[in-house]
C-alpha cells in the first residue's frame, strides 16, 4: 500500500481544506524527505492569498493561483535521502521553506534546507523563517551607528525587522495600535514605542522624535500598506531612508506629485526589501541560504529573541482559524506555528 501524507490546501477566498497526497516511494538525486514537525504561518503573505488580496491568486498559472497549497517555512526531520546527497543524514533536523503539510520532498541542489543547531526545539526554530523575511530591511539599508531607526507595524516581521539594528546597536523604536504587540517589543530590546492610533501625521513625527530624542533616519514599513508608506515619507528626515519590508497589495489613490515632490527635494531613499530579491543558494555570500544558518544561530544563542513572538502553537486542522484570528484578532494572534506531529 502506498504510504500518503497530509497537505493544506486554500480552494478559493477564505476556505482551507486538506488533501491525501503519496509519498515517493524512491528519490532522485539530490531529494530528500523530511517528516514536518513544524511549520509557521506568514501573517502578511498568506492571509493575503487566503482572502484574495493579492489578484494572483485568481492568475492562472501565477504561484499562487486557487487552488493554492499554503506553507511558507518549516523545520522537519530528514526520514530518507536520495543518491548525491552530501551534508545531510537520517534523523537530522532541518530548515526551509516548506508547505503545510506532514512531509515534504526537498531538491537540496535547488531547494533550502539547512541544518538546525542542535538543542533547538522545532518551535523555536521554526520561528526563524520569519527572521529570513525581516533581515533584508538591515541588509538594504544603509543606516551607519549613531542612526535612530523606527519601524511601523511590530508584528512578527517588524519585531524582528527592530531586533537585527537593535543586535548592531542601533536606538530603535517602535509604532503599532496594539498595545500587545508595543509590549512585546519592548520586551525584545526596543528603546521606546509609540501607539499612532488618534495621531495625525505631524504628531507621530513629533512624538517618534520626542521618544528617540532625534528623528530617525530610517523608517521601515513592516505593513505593506501604501498609506503607511506615504506616512514614513512625510516623516522622513532630509537625506533619510524609507524601507519597504511589507508589500503593498491593496489599491490606494492620493497625490504621486506631493509624493514624489517630498522624495525628490529631501533627499530621501525609499528601498524595496523583499526577501526574494536575495539569492537562494550561497553559503559563501550574500544569500537565503546564509542568512538562514546566522539567524538560526542568533535564535539558538538568544541574540535573537523568537520565543516571546509565538502566541499561538495549533494543529494543522485550526489553520483557517488561525488565518482568521490574524486577520481580525490582532490584540490576540501575533505569530502561530502548526505543530504537525497533531495532524
Amino acid at each position: 500500500m502506498t504510504e500518503t501524507g497530509l497537505r493544506a490546501v486554500v480552494p478559493g477566498e477564505r476556505q482551507v481544506a486538506f488533501e491525501r497526497f503519496a509519498l515517493p516511494t524512491t528519490l532522485a538525486p539530490g531529494e530528500v524527505l523530511l517528516r514536518i514537525e513544524r511549520t509557521v504561518i506568514s501573517a502578511g503573505t498568506e492571509t493575503a492569498n487566503y482572502t484574495g488580496l493579492d489578484p494572483g491568486v485568481h492568475v492562472p498559472g501565477n504561484w499562487n493561483t486557487y487552488p493554492w497549497r499554503p506553507g511558507y517555512g518549516g523545520v522537519g526531520i530528514v526520514s530518507a535521502l536520495g543518491p548525491g546527497v552530501h551534508g545531510l543524514h537520517e534523523g537530522q533536523r532541518v530548515y526551509g521553506i516548506f508547505h503545510h503539510a506532514t512531509h515534504e520532498v526537498v531538491d537540496t541542489t535547488r531547494e533550502l534546507c539547512v541544518p538546525v543547531p542542535a538543542g533547538l526545539e522545532p518551535t523555536t526554530a521554526v520561528m526563524a523563517r520569519m527572521g529570513n523575511v525581516a533581515i533584508t530591511a538591515r541588509q538594504r539599508s544603509k543606516a551607519v551607528p549613531g542612526d535612530a531607526v523606527a519601524v511601523i507595524g511590530l508584528g512578527v516581521v517588524g519585531n524582528l525587522a527592530g531586533q537585527f539594528f537593535a543586535a548592531e546597536g542601533f536606538q530603535v523604536l517602535g509604532v503599532d495600535p496594539q498595545a500587545r504587540r508595543r509590549e512585546t517589543a519592548l520586551a525584545c530590546g526596543f528603546a521606546a514605542t509609540v501607539d499612532p492610533a488618534s495621531l495625525a501625521t505631524a504628531d507621530l513625527g513629533a512624538q517618534i522624535a520626542a521618544a528617540l530624542g532625534q528623528r530617525p533616519r530610517v523608517i521601515i514599513d513592516a505593513v505593506g500598506d501604501s498609506g503607511i508608506v506615504a506616512q514614513a515619507v512625510e516623516i522622513a528626515p532630509c537625506n533619510g531612508e524609507v524601507v519597504l519590508l511589507g508589500t503593498p497589495r491593496a489599491p490606494r489613490s492620493g497625490d504621486l506629485t506631493a509624493l514624489l515632490n517630498r522624495i525628490h527635494t529631501m533627499g530621501i531613499e525609499l528601498a524595496g526589501a523583499l526577501e526574494w530579491n536575495i539569492p537562494l543558494l550561497g553559503p559563501d555570500r550574500l544569500s537565503t541560504e546564509r542568512n538562514a544558518a546566522e539567524i538560526l544561530a542568533m535564535v539558538a544563542d538568544s541574540r535573537l529573541l523568537v520565543k516571546p513572538l509565538v502566541s499561538h502553537q495549533l494543529p494543522p486542522d485550526r489553520l483557517q482559524e488561525a488565518y482568521e484570528g490574524l486577520l481580525t484578532r490582532r490584540d490576540d494572534y501575533l505569530g502561530v506555528v502548526l505543530d504537525w506531529e497533531r495532524a
